[in-house]
């Protein structure tokens, strides 16, 4: 018995450390693996903890047993919640965190809404940026909020969790009152989404980001507010590819080879003529922080696009409808950006959930 345990802690690391590359060892989770521990005497005390923190993240064949016990879970428990990722009607995926600065949960139950006078700080915030803004000369100045998935696709959502509040939501009733008592322009995207996501669909079922038709139809309004003009997708053609369009929460479940059903849509015979190339890209650890385009768009503007993941799907199309495009990731953006690349137009967008962004606008633009 002692032989047997002994050999249940040691034979699995050693089987695996010598045949690792045969196993899958992606990083499933949506946050960064714990590193080996530092060895030192100064940092002796704190070593056992954190090789423990390591271990757990690293543990031998983690990815299959975490994909067993969760095909387990879904398929014979009829589990609709593992983790932060809610199994919904069709396999639809949503990402629903309860912490604070990202509590999809509280979201989609409508239990966080703000007081007034969070409201009044927040869009005092806000003001504050756009004020900041155009002492660089900075024109035009919009601010976008992107809907959770499961706002706009609610009737995929299971049975539980139930929705606890009635009337609007947080976003709902803040984007009411910038309207009625801010001078900025600030638009929560759903009733727009929403409009259009019976006939399309809009998000990606595996994963929180929209597919191609939900990042076409958001630059279109976006172009549209900032210039005037726009080219609706209904005088486009669609294409539905071919290949799966796997996403992140599929991963987050062990699920991501099985769950092949979704498709990205592809499109095509829209802004005949024009075309756009990369300019400067830069990225951090596989992340895109910094992406620069150039196009022959009769529009000699420049626009400066910050946001969060959700500015990625813009990057598609925007760049057709200005002779120069700047993309940051939020938390990357410094003022030296606007002194080198002059912008006429800023848009910052950042989704629903993630409240961090909007509430604290000022610390990620203009209090660096």
């Amino acid at each position: 018995m002692i032989w047997l345990f002994a050999g249940s802690l040691i034979l699995p690391n050693v089987i695996f450390g010598a045949f690792s590359d045969k196993f899958n060892t992606q990083n499933n989770e949506n946050r960064e693996l714990a590193a080996f521990p530092e060895v030192s005497l100064s940092s002796l005390g704190e070593f056992p903890e954190a090789f423990e923190e390591f271990y757990k993240d690293h543990l031998p064949f983690k990815n299959a047993l975490v994909s067993l016990n969760n095909y387990m879970d879904t398929s014979l428990f009829r589990n609709t919640k593992i983790g932060d990722v809610v199994i919904g009607k069709d396999n639809w995926l949503f990402y629903l965190p309860s912490k604070d600065g990202e509590n999809a949960m509280a979201d989609y139950q409508k239990t966080n809404l703000y007081t007034e006078e969070k409201s009044r700080e927040i869009a005092a915030g806000i003001a504050k940026v756009q004020d900041w803004l155009y002492g660089y000369g900075v024109e035009t100045f919009h601010y976008y909020v992107a809907p959770n998935k499961e706002t706009v696709y609610t009737q995929y959502m299971p049975d539980k969790p139930e929705i606890i509040g009635e009337g609007d939501s947080r976003m709902e009733s803040f984007a009411r009152y910038m309207a009625e008592n801010s001078d900025v322009e600030f638009e929560y995207l759903y009733d727009y989404l929403d409009g259009y996501s019976e006939q399309y669909q809009l998000f990606r079922k595996y994963d929180t980001h929209m597919n191609n038709l939900g990042g076409y139809i958001t630059s279109e309004k976006i172009t549209r507010d900032l210039t005037g003009e726009s080219l609706p997708i209904e005088k486009i053609v669609i294409e539905k590819g071919e290949k799966p369009c796997r996403g992140d929460l599929s991963r987050m479940i062990g699920r991501y080879e099985e769950l092949d059903d979704d498709r990205e849509y592809g499109l095509s015979d829209f802004h005949d003529g024009l075309h756009y190339k990369v300019k400067k890209e830069e990225s951090e650890g596989g992340e895109e922080t910094l992406k620069v385009f150039s196009s022959n768009s009769s529009n000699e503007r420049t626009i400066l696009v910050i946001g969060d993941s959700f500015r990625l799907r813009l990057e598609k199309f925007l760049p057709y409808r200005y002779q120069n495009a700047v993309f940051v990731r939020i938390d990357d953006f410094t003022p030296e950006l606007l002194e080198e690349y002059k912008p006429d137009d800023v848009v910052v967008i950042t989704v629903e959930r993630d409240q961090r962004y909007m509430e604290n606008l000022g610390e990620y633009i203009c209090e660096k």
